[in-house]
């Protein structure tokens, strides 16, 4: 017979030995179950659990998990297989997507970031220059640095036309 302890979980920790009580004998605690045999040693990422007073095995993923959804870290605490919400790998970072056995980087996010940054870099340039623009007040060198960051923003606007876009892209000149 062996002895083993068992956790909140139903987790089965052990073979433990029992002291003996002077006067009493052997007594076996509540959170402690008697079985006839030995387990053997749980494969890897499983542990031991009673179910229905029976012992079997079931995946242990406790400890840090991550969404597939946003790649956020979260706890986990429950013993079985993960809810295919969740994996046990980290997002690598941001613009990744998960495959739904691994994460990918996302290159069409990657490329609208980086035309993002770079638009938001010519209307730094030309900021407070349409209206003036507009109502004539811009000199010639002006007027033709307004047209050339115009020409470059439009040039932004039309990446995702390229043919290859995402994977190759023909980044414009900046002025």
């Amino acid at each position: 017979m062996s002895i083993y302890m068992f956790d909140a979980l139903g987790v089965l920790i052990g073979p433990v030995s029992l002291p003996e009580v002077p006067g009493l004998g052997f007594q076996l605690p509540s959170n402690a179950v008697e079985l006839a045999d030995l387990l053997p040693t749980p494969d890897p990422g499983k542990v031991w659990v009673l179910v229905n007073s029976m012992p079997v095995q079931l995946a242990d993923h406790r400890g840090t998990v991550y969404s597939v959804t946003t790649g956020v870290a979260e706890e986990w605490s429950e013993l079985g297989e993960l809810p295919s919400e969740y994996t046990l790998l980290p997002c690598p970072g941001a613009y990744y997507v998960w495959s739904g056995t691994e994460w990918l980087l996302d290159a069409a996010a990657v490329a609208q970031a980086q035309c993002n940054a770079l638009m938001s870099a010519a209307n730094q340039v030309t900021a407070g220059m349409v209206n003036a623009y507009i109502a004539g007040l811009l000199d010639a060198a002006d007027t033709a640095t307004f047209k050339a960051y115009a020409a470059y923003q439009l040039a932004l606007k039309k990446i995702e036309q390229q043919p290859g876009y995402p994977t190759t892209i023909a980044w414009p000149t900046s002025p």
